[in-house]
């Protein structure tokens, strides 16, 4: 999928029967004692397409140990904010999923005392332009897991693994970024039909209803908008919805629970009306077929509002929002027409 702001699509993977595993101890240095490895294989994005790589995932796995075993100062620490100061004791890493710019595994770690927890670990996929997203990513995700800890995923500690040339040549090796969060069990990646409807990304796709994808929209709008700092003048960027930015609950009836797991950019100088503006005119081609982020009924779309901001502050932005419209100050959207907005 192809946005103004694009991401490629994660993946839709074969079933894997028969992932690879791989075991190595880890020195004294590191508190551990087994670290683990699962689910080396290709993944692919919506359409069917194999997701390019700039690196071998045994290369990553062999530069993470070897940083374990000497100079871990995120991986091995997140672990301990959670389970307490006991050595850490045993590190499984599973590939969950994967995008243009980053690998998510997810981490599950036990240490002496018999304590576990799952993480997710957060690796970009290259140098250059690809770690620094991740970094400012890593960023952007601590600034709004403040500001609506309900809604956004918890991030923990981050840093720079090495991959070394796989030829030895020294000075070619490679730096990437990698960062850990909270695991959010019983969420699971979101993605778009073909009916322009919100499915869960998952071995057996479950499809939500029409009323199911409205009230998503709905939650998309209430995270953009508690997003929001009107003393900075700072909101996130528009999501890109089908590129893995949100994971979402599977419940058969009801509105399912929407955490927001990645945020690229965050946007200067904003006000409630340039925010309207670009929630109601985000839209990205959909195999042919306009997707639009706002929810078409006007009323879910004020829920959403009066839910992040409250009743008063709700009516305000679409106070100021109309009256942008109606000065020219930004364009009548077809989503929410102005006689509508006046109504």
């Amino acid at each position: 999928m192809r946005g103004r702001d694009s991401q490629k699509s994660k993946r839709r993977s074969p079933s894997d029967r028969s992932r690879q595993g791989r075991e190595r101890p880890l020195g004294k240095r590191a508190a551990a004692s087994r670290v683990q490895w699962h689910g080396f294989r290709p993944l692919f994005d919506y359409w069917g397409n194999e997701i390019k790589r700039f690196y071998k995932l045994e290369t990553l796995a062999s530069a993470t140990e070897g940083m374990l075993r000497g100079n871990d100062r995120f991986v091995v620490p997140s672990v301990r904010d959670v389970l307490g100061p006991a050595p850490v004791t045993s590190l499984s890493f599973d590939l969950f999923q994967e995008g243009k710019y980053q690998l998510v595994f997810r981490l599950r770690a036990g240490n002496a005392k018999r304590k576990q927890a799952s993480f997710g670990f957060v690796v970009a996929k290259a140098e250059g332009t690809h770690s620094k997203v991740a970094a400012v990513e890593h960023a952007n995700l601590r600034l709004l897991n403040r500001r609506a800890p309900d809604l956004v995923v918890q991030p923990f500690r981050g840093g720079y693994i090495h991959l070394p040339d796989r030829l030895g040549r020294s000075g070619q090796g490679r730096n990437v970024y990698a960062y850990v969060t909270q695991w959010l069990s019983g969420f699971h990646e979101l993605g778009v039909d073909r009916s322009l409807q919100f499915f869960v990304n998952t071995e057996k796709p479950h499809l939500f209803t029409v009323g199911q994808t409205e009230g998503l929209k709905g939650r998309m709008v209430e995270i953009i908008a508690r997003s929001y700092d009107a003393r900075t003048g700072k909101c996130m960027d528009i999501p890109q919805v089908a590129s893995g930015d949100f994971v979402v609950t599977k419940p058969r009836q009801g509105i399912p629970r929407l955490k927001l797991v990645a945020c690229r950019r965050m946007l200067q100088r904003m006000r409630p009306a340039k925010i309207l503006d670009r929630i109601l005119g985000a839209s990205w081609d959909w195999g042919g077929r306009e997707f639009r982020l706002a929810p078409s009924d006007p009323a879910t779309l004020d829920d959403a509002l009066t839910h992040a901001l409250g009743r008063a502050d709700a009516h305000t932005w679409i106070h100021d929002y109309r009256s942008a419209v109606e000065s020219g100050t930004v364009p009548e959207p077809e989503a929410l027409p102005l006689d509508i907005l006046r109504r």
